[in-house]
Order: structure tokens, then sequence, then C-alpha cells
């Protein structure tokens, strides 16, 4: 559905290292977004899951391309 309304890549943000979070996504395809490359909107989000105290555990944003 995504890729048929013309996105390219799906993200979110997630734990890290919850072996059915972070690994799990990983298996799917899904890559670790460094900070330093984080888009103005990704950033804000990161920022208000801080302010929620979801940053208690180590949260990672991942991508993963929807090529055809």
């Amino acid at each position: 559905m995504a890729r048929d309304a013309g996105f390219g890549s799906l993200t979110l943000t997630t734990y890290r290292d919850v072996p059915w979070n972070g690994p799990y996504y990983a298996r799917l395809g899904f890559r670790t977004v460094a900070d330093d490359a984080l888009s103005p909107g990704l950033t804000r989000i990161r920022v208000e899951e801080r302010k929620h105290g979801l940053d208690r555990w180590p949260r990672t944003v991942m991508r993963r391309g929807l090529e055809a």
C-alpha cells in the first residue's frame, strides 16, 4: 500500500534491544538510521518520546526501503 501510494520507504521508532522490537524489524529488512541522519520530523518524534520517558531503555529509528 505504501509503495502504491508513492512512498519510497517506511520508518519506525522502537526499542533497540528488545528481541521482538529492534532485532525483529532488522530481520524484516529495516535498518537503523543514525541520529545525525534523522529528518526534522523524526527528530521531533524522538524529542517527544524522550519527554514521555520512552528513552528509559535504548530506542532507535529504523527505515526500510520499498523497492519494487
